[in-house]
């Protein structure tokens, strides 16, 4: 990952710098530091856009994205189908410049190094700045120890995010049991928060050092989940990650039951052993990254989470709903 790793290493502080001030009104941001260079290579990203209208008609707002394909050989047999990560920036990066959402992991994975590996498209809104994948209020929980609740309705800058994967999903040749979902901090409360609206849509879901409503638990139990985060997060707590491990997992328990008592008898009467069940979630906790747990998780391998993300597919049935 040697792109990935030198952009990293330019600018590991700008989500902490963005994110955790930028919700806090409590608190004066301090100077964010530059983005290095954008890549020319980036510059062949092919890019799209999703205009969000009002009741009247009139237009409400544009958000733009970047949609990275796999090589074309990937999809050159008529059927050909690939996965699609839909990938969730943290609040550094938003802007209006369709290319600083690239920055952490999604610029990487336009590189042969992963599209050799594992050839997919990836969408990468960007969302603008005030604006957040999910409402939020760190300052609450801080503070008085209170969870993140889940909005009725999604956030604009979401509802445009949804529709892009709505036009993607249905222009490319795009694997619908294998669709796939992560962000990292702003983009990991995202995460779980796109989830929980969508549940029948995603293979699985990997928030990164963000934070989630545990009463959405039982909506996402059938999901795998790999929720990453940093035990020393001095901007998202950790405890924001471990509350939803914990609800998570409790519901995907009631589900398994749930699933077991409807599961009808074999044919010939005889008792069948009991499935194995991978724990849901996957959680794992890096020591001594501050709030940059994303550059340890995505990479290859097991102590990353791309290969276990790649593995992951939906049932067919479960892939063609599309809860909205």
């Amino acid at each position: 990952m040697t792109m990935l790793t030198s952009l990293l290493a330019a600018c590991a502080v700008l989500c902490a710098g963005g994110f955790a001030f930028g919700q806090d009104a409590k608190q004066t941001p301090p100077a964010a530091p530059a983005l290095p260079p954008i890549p020319a290579a980036w510059a062949a990203i092919p890019t799209g856009e999703v205009v969000l209208k009002k009741a009247d008609g009139s237009i409400d707002a544009a958000y733009r994205y970047r949609l990275i394909e796999p090589r074309a050989e990937a999809i050159a047999d008529p059927g050909a189908r690939v996965p699609l990560v839909v990938f969730m920036h943290g609040a550094g990066e938003r802007g209006g410049d369709n290319a600083a959402q690239l920055t952490h992991f999604a610029g990487w994975c336009a590189t042969d190094e992963l599209q050799s590996k594992h050839p997919c498209y990836v969408l990468a809104m960007q969302c603008p700045k005030g604006e957040t994948w999910a409402a939020l209020d760190l300052t609450a929980y801080r503070e008085k120890g209170e969870m993140p609740k889940q909005s009725a309705e999604p956030t604009r800058p979401m509802r445009a995010l949804m529709q892009a994967i709505d036009e993607v999903m249905a222009t490319k040749a795009v694997d619908p049991s294998r669709v796939y979902l992560t962000g990292l901090s702003m983009g990991g409360f995202g995460t779980f928060d796109l989830a929980a609206r969508r549940p029948a849509m995603f293979a699985c879901a990997i928030p990164i050092c963000g934070g989630g409503d545990p009463t959405t638990a039982s909506a996402v139990a059938r999901i795998p989940f790999y929720i990453v985060h940093g035990s020393d997060d001095p901007v998202v707590p950790v405890g924001l990650s471990r509350a939803m491990r914990d609800a998570i997992a409790g519901a995907s328990a009631d589900a398994a039951r749930e699933d077991a008592a409807k599961a009808k008898p074999p044919a010939d009467g005889k008792p069948r052993p009991m499935p194995k069940r991978m724990p849901n979630p996957m959680y794992r906790e890096f020591d001594k990254v501050g709030h940059d747990s994303w550059t340890p998780a995505y990479r290859f391998g097991d102590d990353g989470v791309i290969d276990w993300m790649f593995a992951q597919r939906r049932l067919a049935a479960g892939a063609a709903a599309n809860n909205k």
